[in-house]
């Protein structure tokens, strides 16, 4: 059995949110291999703060430095067959320097608003708008 924590940052520049999007070769080992749409993040190493290693995942998939303003959501991830499970921190953040560098991880990234991230049809949109909800509280 295989356990582990991990970390996602919700990174917004203004009215913007950041949206990266994985190489094909990442996201064939996801459970769902057509959605390639990613947050920067990744699992914490041994004796690591989630903080600390949410930066330390922002800084190597997207080379932002950013200001991690707090959890948003926890979440789980069970694959039964590999007995493996994975519990997620997301965590609202605000970029504060630098320009967008991908990891090799990662193929494209877009900053985008609300309404175009209701355009994409996202299985998952409602954790995009609860971001965004928990965005504008913050920035008002």
């Amino acid at each position: 059995m295989t356990f582990g924590i991990a970390t996602k940052g919700y990174i917004f520049k203004k009215d913007r949110m950041l949206i990266i999007y994985k190489t094909e070769e990442e996201a064939a080992n996801d459970p769902n291999p057509d959605l390639r749409i990613d947050q920067p993040g990744g699992r914490l190493e041994f004796g690591e703060k989630p903080k600390e290693a949410l930066e330390r995942e922002i800084l190597e998939e997207v080379g932002l430095r950013t200001k991690i303003i707090k959890p948003i959501d926890v979440w789980s991830y069970v694959k039964e067959i590999d007995e493996f499970q994975l519990v997620g921190i997301n965590y609202l953040c605000e970029w504060l320097d630098g320009e967008v560098v991908l990891s090799p991880e990662h193929e494209k990234f877009e900053w985008l608003t609300l309404d175009e991230i209701k355009n994409k049809k996202l299985d998952d949109e409602e954790e995009y708008i609860r971001a965004f909800v928990e965005w504008d509280s913050y920035s008002k």
